[in-house]
């Protein structure tokens, strides 16, 4: 799935170590998504069930249907990742997605079970990478470290 290299860079007398991760699979990250809609798919269910036999019957089951494709609309962008490569060196964090390169502000990590979300900003607005913990350890731990998770 991904890759992870560290490179030595000399920059005056400081030595600042390198790391470049690829990811180029997110089947975790979709298995997470789709939970969250089966997760607010039965909610919609039950509301509906709870309210069988009353006639609020159609208000309360077109507001668990609004709600559902809320949620679905919502998630939309984070459906439709690609691969990347994460980069974090001297001159800061870099995102390289197919042949555009950005730099990246204001990284964050976040856990998750078998994940871990980087959040950043970059000038054209903000992004959401999902790592899997499928990678190498030393490459998890790496990346663990640099994010101060």
């Amino acid at each position: 799935m991904s890759f992870a290299e560290s490179e030595v860079l000399l920059i005056g007398m400081n030595v600042i170590p390198q790391f470049q991760l690829h990811v180029e699979r997110f089947v975790r990250w979709h298995a997470l998504l789709t939970g969250f809609d089966l997760a607010v798919a039965l909610a919609a269910g039950w509301n509906v069930w709870e309210w069988r036999g009353e006639r609020e019957l159609a208000v309360m089951g077109g507001l668990a249907l609004a709600v559902f494709l809320l949620v679905l609309a919502a998630q939309f962008p984070y459906w439709k990742i690609h691969p990347f490569t994460l980069i974090h060196g001297a001159s800061g964090w870099k995102l390289l997605q197919g042949h555009r390169q950005e730099d990246l502000a204001e990284v964050r990590g976040m856990r998750l079970p078998g994940q871990l979300v980087v959040l950043a900003v970059t000038s054209k607005g903000r992004v959401v990478l999902p790592v899997s913990a499928d990678i190498s350890p030393t490459a998890w731990r790496e990346l663990r470290t640099r994010l101060a998770l």
